[in-house]
């Protein structure tokens, strides 16, 4: 009698222990497994991944294509100017000039560097220093593989008289103007800012030859185009497409018949519309080389001074 209660008590703990067992399985979380991944997978404390800037419109010759990036330094200037037309490069070997151009503090141009851009990295081409009195500024260009030249900048005024290895009567008033010597040849370019069209022409022998002027397409683009006065499609002349910023950064490209060049322009704008317009105007002709596709540009950046861009 005793071992049949012993049985049946021992019966009923096994099944309140399989019961109680069952119910705890019930209630217990179920575990799933996950793949592994061979990708980290982002975190809510995680930062967020960079936004991709938008590039500034126009050129930029100065991006890194086959070369490195140009950038800029301590300087006061960087222009990156490079050669479209077809041939250059082939030619030469290379196709974008730079300058590294400085100022002292009143922001006038004290001299600086010329480069030319090749898959090697930047070579030295030309190194400019110039020196200043009150009336006189002495500039001077030198290079290990060419010929070094000086010019002597005489102040009178509005108006500067360039002698040495070049020669020329720099102006500026309402307009910016280069001449002759002999007044025979004048390129003038308006700064007048009651004009908004900013117009030029070039005069030669008492003719016009050529005439420009600026229109607005849009809101931080300018486009300037020269033609002579009887080429009515232009197929002679030239155009230039601007793009401007604030900050005073410049892009442009210009065009002929074919293509002429692409040109980055940081601190130009700024350097132009100071105190020293007149003479930084001289010395960047004369640093860079007389050119009637720079010349519009230093009068656009001439006309915008007390603008603050």
């Amino acid at each position: 009698m005793k071992r049949s209660v012993f049985i049946m008590a021992s019966v009923f703990i096994l099944a309140l222990a399989a019961a109680l067992g069952g119910l705890a399985s019930c209630n217990r979380p179920k575990v799933i497994e996950k793949p592994i991944s061979t990708t980290t997978q982002p975190s809510s404390e995680q930062a967020p991944a960079p936004v991709p800037t938008t590039p500034a419109p126009g050129p930029h010759p100065e991006a890194a294509i086959g070369v490195p990036e140009v950038s800029r330094k301590s300087e006061s200037i960087l222009l990156v100017y490079r050669h479209t037309g077809p041939g250059y490069a082939e030619s030469y070997g290379f196709d974008t000039y730079i300058f590294r151009i400085l100022t002292d503090g009143s922001g006038q141009i004290t001299g600086g560097m010329s480069y030319q851009r090749t898959l090697g990295g930047e070579i030295e081409a030309v190194t400019f220093n110039s020196t200043a009195t009150q009336d006189l500024i002495s500039l001077t260009a030198s290079s290990a593989n060419g010929t070094p030249w000086s010019d002597k900048l005489a102040l009178k005024g509005s108006q500067i008289e360039v002698s040495g290895a070049h020669k020329m009567i720099v102006n500026l008033d309402t307009s910016l103007s280069f001449s002759s010597i002999d007044k025979k040849y004048k390129e003038t370019y308006s700064v007048d800012q009651a004009r908004k069209d900013l117009p030029s022409e070039i005069v030669q022998s008492g003719a016009v030859v050529e005439k420009g002027l600026w229109t607005y397409p849009e809101t931080g683009k300018a486009t300037y185009s020269q033609a002579k006065p009887n080429d009515a499609q232009n197929a002679e002349g030239f155009k230039i497409s601007l793009w401007y910023a604030d900050k005073g950064d410049m892009r442009f490209t210009t065009e002929g018949p074919e293509p002429i060049n692409e040109v980055y322009a940081a601190g130009l704008a700024r350097v132009l519309a100071g105190d020293h317009a007149l003479v930084n105007a001289t010395i960047l002709d004369l640093m860079l080389g007389e050119s009637r596709y720079l010349r519009p540009l230093y009068a656009f950046a001439i006309s915008r001074r007390g603008q603050g861009k």
